[in-house]
């Protein structure tokens, strides 16, 4: 789960910045990610080590509906599946027959991610904004121990998330690119989630 999260998870602030310009920025991102209520899509994810080699390409689709209810499947090369149901997060791992369970809050607390999901804003707080271009935002988190250095967010045309970039502290980073798949109406009860049988549950909730 934390692997996923943390490579699905804004470049350093300006300096000579103002705080309205940055709070200008920011308001300009929460709005345009939270025009659409949600959002379905193919994925393509490509890992690459600091010295831009690939480590690991993967694909799948993704599901949004907000706030606070997140679905991804992975399907190549290995199949995964993350579900956030606005209360809990699920992540299963078909080779591993194992399902590991969060608090919504834990992921909350833990991931940039959750900006794409959660207009908390709390959690938006933690982070600084600065817009790039018309279309594209850099997002850092304030925290100087957190796990992910940068996040970067660009949009299509329509305002649909076009491209999400991760950057690590160790200089790893991850690349994900998105293609519409057709609208359609997603309602809450679409990321509820059964626990196959016979894999093992590994519940994190009160930890």
């Amino acid at each position: 789960m934390v692997k996923h999260l943390k490579y699905i998870l804004g470049a350093a602030l300006v300096l000579g910045l103002t705080s309205e310009a940055v709070a200008g920025d920011r308001e300009v991102l929460h709005k345009m990610i939270f025009e659409k209520k949600s959002l379905s899509v193919n994925f393509a994810q490509t890992v690459f080590s600091a010295d831009n080699k690939v480590l690991q390409e993967q694909s799948g689709q993704l599901f949004l509906l907000r706030p606070n209810y997140f679905r991804m499947d992975t399907v190549e090369p290995d199949a995964s599946t993350i579900v956030a149901d606005g209360s809990d997060v699920y992540s299963y791992d078909e080779m591993l027959e194992q399902v590991t369970i969060y608090s919504f809050r834990q992921q909350l607390d833990r991931s940039p991610l959750m900006l794409v999901i959660s207009d908390d804003e709390s959690l938006w707080n933690e982070y600084s904004v600065t817009r790039g271009s018309m279309d594209s935002f850099t997002v850092m988190p304030k925290n100087q121990n957190a796990n992910v250095k940068s996040m970067s967010l660009s949009f299509g045309q329509d305002n649909g998330l076009k491209e999400l970039r991760f950057v690590e502290n160790d200089g790893k980073y991850s690349i994900y690119n998105f293609t519409p798949i057709k609208d359609s109406e997603l309602t809450p009860s679409d990321f509820k989630y059964a626990i196959p049988e016979g894999v093992t549950v590994d519940d994190q909730r009160s930890k």
